[in-house]
């Protein structure tokens, strides 16, 4: 009898450490998510039925700890649930192997009143954003399936676009970055603002009216921009600024009345490609070379129209 409960007892305890070490064990503490079993899709919802619980207010606060969660917890994706706005008041910050997504109907927004995000003399690791990568340093992000509103004309008419005040994305540091499937509006500056990545790819975004450049490349290794859209207000549709290997495809770029080139490339830029683009009723040049440097450039099959 003393053997078998003996027997019982190991058989017992090796099951409490199988359990531990899986992420099984149960914790009295039921906000411990440490003992919890790490699920792959954290819920974030303005309803009531998520892991995390916003209500149109300081949402940055829920969807920071489900972020955090993630970067801690890698291949989870943070998912919003909408229809909903999420209002936010300070910046969100994405880590490495983390998937940030939406469903229909999701809407992150900046909140009125907030004081000023950047300025003019803010260098880019300063340009406070709506979206941005944690510690400045990631890898394998993506972002998918949102609505950013940087909210100019609704907050913020009196901030001066081009400014870099309130961007929507700054994204530094991150290697093996996807961007699909977003829109950015309304914004005072850059909608998506990159530097010091590698890997990129922005598919299938559309980029209406921010306050400056639609996608912002600075010092960027591997990048391709396709099958998006860009409305001018301020400056260009995309900029490469000393970027090596970039691709820009079968994009859509035009104007709402102003801004400048469709693509414009500046400083150093390598092995470069350029096609089955339309670009028309531009404010300025289709495409743009501001003071560049170039080598393996290949420009061909766009098609161009001309503003009246």
């Amino acid at each position: 009898m003393q053997r078998v409960v003996s027997k019982i007892l190991s058989i017992f305890t090796l099951a409490i450490f199988v359990m531990s070490m899986t992420g099984a064990a149960v914790c009295n503490n039921p906000t411990c998510s440490a003992c919890e079993p790490v699920s792959k899709t954290i819920i974030v919802a303005g309803d009531g039925s998520g892991k995390y619980n916003c209500d149109g207010k300081d949402d940055q606060v829920q969807i920071n700890q489900a972020l955090a969660f993630a970067a801690k917890n890698s291949g989870t994706t943070v998912h919003l649930k909408g229809p909903f706005t999420y209002v936010i008041r300070d910046t969100l910050m994405i880590g490495s192997n983390t998937v940030f997504e939406g469903e229909s109907g999701v809407t992150i927004k900046l909140a009125k009143g907030l004081s000023v995000w950047g300025g003019p003399k803010s260098s880019i690791s300063k340009e406070k954003a709506m979206l941005m990568i944690k510690g400045n340093s990631a890898s394998n992000v993506k972002i998918r399936n949102l609505i950013v509103d940087g909210s100019q004309s609704d907050y913020y008419p009196k901030i001066k676009l081009g400014t870099s005040c309130y961007n929507m994305a700054t994204l530094i540091g991150c290697s093996g970055l996807t961007i699909q499937k977003v829109t950015f509006k309304n914004g005072c500056n850059d909608a998506m603002l990159l530097s010091k990545c590698s890997n990129v790819l922005i598919d299938t975004v559309t980029v209406n009216k921010c306050g400056h450049d639609g996608v912002y490349a600075y010092n960027v290794k591997g990048i391709t921009v396709k099958n998006s859209k860009f409305i001018n207000r301020t400056n260009s549709s995309c900029r490469f600024y000393n970027v090596t290997n970039g691709k820009f495809v079968n994009n859509e770029c035009t104007t709402s009345g102003g801004g400048y080139a469709g693509l414009e490339l500046e400083g150093v830029v390598k092995n470069i490609e350029v096609y089955g683009n339309y670009f028309y009723h531009l404010a300025g040049p289709a495409i743009a070379h501001v003071n560049s440097k170039e080598s393996s450039v290949k420009i061909y099959e766009n098609k161009i129209v001309k503003r009246k």
